[in-house]
């Protein structure tokens, strides 16, 4: 049995291939307003905070995730947005790097490394979130605040 389906209507003026051609391109998507001065402060507070509530609850792996989702959704929008999550992504994969580092490092080491190495990225870890709510308060005033001890792997 074969279901009776509704037949599709035909378009009403059948145009030729070759006229098709010469049709209008799609309009470019509208850029997105720039925010506020307020708001841009706020959002940029927000990228540094999530930094260190990721830093802190998940040992960073939050933080380079939640950074990057905002800084992706609003960059375009604010140079002070823009500005304050590229620093948290380098502090983020700098921090990544370090971790894995120290990993490394006590392995080929046979864990001897480890008793100098990991103290040194506990060290740098507490500097990340301190660093951050530093950069947090700075970025609330308005301020480009850069962090040191950052490798600038997205500038």
């Amino acid at each position: 049995m074969t279901e009776d389906l509704p037949a599709t209507p035909a378009p009403e003026s059948a145009a030729p291939a070759a006229s098709s051609a010469l049709a209008a391109p799609a309009p470019a998507p509208a850029a997105a307003p720039p925010m506020l001065e307020s708001e841009a402060r706020t959002f940029a507070m927000l990228i540094n905070l999530v930094a260190v509530l990721g830093a802190v609850f998940s040992a960073g792996t939050l933080s380079l995730v939640g950074v990057l989702v905002m800084w992706l959704m609003k960059r375009d929008r604010s140079a002070l947005v823009d500005f304050h999550g590229k620093q948290q992504l380098n502090l983020a994969i700098t921090l990544l790097i370090v971790w894995t580092a120290v990993g490394v490092g006590t392995l080929l080491t046979f864990f001897i490394g480890g008793f100098l190495l990991i103290p040194a990225a506990i060290g740098y870890s507490i500097w990340t979130v301190i660093a951050s709510i530093i950069a947090a308060v700075k970025s609330n005033e308005g301020q480009y605040y850069r962090i040191a001890l950052v490798v600038p792997f997205i500038k």
